[in-house]
């Protein structure tokens, strides 16, 4: 069953060298594509598997390098969608991307490898509409290294030619692909473009980023909701903090306004998008970045799944700030959420003083009702195990998820 869902599913036991197969195991996880694999500890009569590295995928060939190489130079205002295999050569990949000249939208994993404030960054692509805008503008779509499970599956809206450059094969068809180039993601990406350049105005992504933005902040209720929430922790966190992010319907309003400078700067369960990532995640970040201070951003469903990790955040004591988006509901799905499905019943809860559980396992915490109050708590603090309940209005939810995805 879980050698479908992962790179390798193999057993320990009667396995003379268990160390080798977990250190094996290990280099399979973090091999690129990275993913994960399953170690089994007890079945009888199995063991003695060793995964092994797998080979690297045909690289293409200079014709289809010359057909991709011929329609980017043909185009005149391409936009290029820049996904999660792009992490691990941003600076190679924004080099070519900068002589190319043209807007750049990045998917949530990616986001950070075009910095925040440069002025080819044109926003996010989620296969939602609020990125229409900018690519109905354009005549050709350039993805580099897009994982085709990083984008919501949705039906392509666009009639454009798309030129994909990937270290591994498309798994999947959600963005047609007219030419797919294979191989060393900068190497094969600076041979597809060459010399061209685009002829978008400078600065096109950075307009294209502010009216998106500004698409998204008109749907503000007035009352203190998530994104005046996610605006506010956004414009205090420091310049060097990683943040995580829970799946949830608080994620829409934090996403597009996240400054990350650099890749991995903010983790998200994508594809899969489970609840219950954010503080799990901000553990693992704060352990493997002791230096760095950590903002998780949660929504209160998602902290429900994970609350006992509270006393893991207090007792190691970690430099983690835990933002609760409570609006004592599921939101998400209760915007999604059809006739004969439950009603409200189903997916809204009971009050719950979140700050009043995070005391008691140790932590600092404070309850946030207004955009000040959270201003004023967010001062500071950042060193230290600390929670903020901050209990916001849902009222933007259907509007932002319509803005957002249409």
């Amino acid at each position: 069953m879980l050698g479908a869902l992962s790179k390798w599913s193999g057993a320990l036991a009667n396995t003379p060298d268990a160390s080798g197969v977990v250190r094996a195991a290990l280099d399979l996880a973090a091999a690129r594509p990275a993913g994960a694999v399953h170690l089994d500890y007890d079945p009888p009569g199995r063991g003695g598997e060793v995964p092994v590295l797998p080979d690297s995928p045909p690289t293409a060939d200079d014709s289809q390098i010359e057909r991709a190489a011929f329609m980017v130079s043909n185009a005149s205002k391409p936009v290029a969608i820049v996904g999660l295999e792009s992490v691990a050569a941003a600076s190679g990949v924004m080099a070519t991307l900068e002589r190319l000249g043209c807007p750049i939208l990045t998917t949530y994993q990616a986001l950070g490898v075009v910095a925040e404030g440069h002025p080819q960054q044109a926003g996010l692509f989620t296969s939602g509409v609020i990125e229409s805008a900018l690519i109905e503008q354009c005549d050709l779509v350039l993805a580099v290294g897009l994982d085709q499970v990083e984008p919501m599956p949705f039906r392509w809206r666009y009639d454009v030619p798309v030129v994909s450059v990937s270290e591994r094969p498309a798994c999947s068809t959600l963005v047609p692909i007219t030419v797919e180039v294979i191989g060393p993601l900068v190497a094969m990406l600076d041979r597809v473009v060459g010399s061209s350049v685009s002829a978008w105005p400078t600065g096109s992504g950075a307009a294209a980023l502010a009216a998106a933005r500004e698409t998204l902040a008109a749907t503000s209720s007035g009352t203190f909701g998530p994104l005046e929430l996610a605006r506010r922790v956004a414009a205090k966190a420091p310049a060097d903090a990683i943040a995580t992010v829970d799946a949830g319907a608080h994620f829409l309003a934090i996403m597009p306004f996240w400054p990350a400078a650099t890749p991995l700067q903010l983790l998200i369960s994508n594809g899969l998008a489970t609840m219950g990532f954010a503080l799990p995640a901000a553990i693992g970040a704060a352990l493997a970045r002791p230096a760095r201070p950590i903002v998780c951003l949660v929504g209160d469903g998602g902290l429900a799944m994970t609350l006992a990790e509270l006393e893991t955040v207090a007792r190691l004591s970690l430099p983690v700030t835990v933002v609760v988006f409570d609006d004592a509901a599921l939101s998400l799905i209760e915007v999604k959420q059809k006739p004969g499905q439950g009603g409200h019943d189903a997916v809204r809860f009971g009050p719950i003083d979140y700050a009043g559980v995070a005391r008691a396992m140790g932590l600092d915490a404070a309850v946030a009702t207004t955009g000040s109050e959270l201003s004023r708590l967010l001062d500071g603090g950042s060193d230290r195990p600390r929670l903020i309940d901050a209990r916001i209005d849902p009222a933007t939810y259907p509007r932002l998820i319509t803005a957002t995805r249409g």
